[in-house]
């Protein structure tokens, strides 16, 4: 029996983008082995949300020790570097049978707008998600203009 993986799939170039796109998301944000693009064992997701007056950025990191987390912010990149450290069980305890958790030092680099107060960066760690508060500059808000309404003369 012949191995045809299209037979019953219309195939076309923006289907196959789209699932090399959803394969890469996969491999690089999903906490899964990252090395052949940027050297690290794994990359935790990434979230990032433009609000009006503000940028929030999520990062899931269970496991990660908050005070191990370095947040920094230089020419337009948020850096992210932590470690998640790998529990190793003792004889008494057993052997691993199935790791699928990823473990190691890891750093993600976020490039954002040219539009925020550098100063005012605020980060907070709950319930394994960190939580990047990133003001925007008040050049960059959106401003309310007042119409002036003129009466015509009849």
């Amino acid at each position: 029996m012949a191995f045809r993986p299209f037979e019953n799939t219309q195939v076309s170039l923006l289907n196959l983008q789209d699932e090399f796109n959803k394969m890469v998301n996969r491999i690089w944000h999903q906490g899964v082995t990252t090395g052949p693009f940027d050297g690290q064992e794994w990359g935790p997701p990434v979230d990032l949300h433009d609000h009006h007056d503000h940028y929030e950025l999520y990062v899931e990191i269970p496991g990660v020790d908050p005070t191990s987390i370095d947040v920094s912010y230089l020419n337009q990149v948020l850096k992210i570097r932590g470690e998640k450290k790998v529990k190793t069980p003792s004889q008494e305890e057993g052997m691993v049978i199935k790791q699928e958790r990823r473990f190691g030092t890891f750093c993600r680099s976020i490039e954002l707008p040219d539009d925020i107060k550098e100063g005012d960066l605020t980060a907070s760690y709950h319930d394994g998600v960190l939580e990047v508060t990133v003001p925007k500059s008040e050049s960059s808000k959106p401003k309310s203009i007042k119409i002036d309404i003129q009466q015509s003369a009849d």
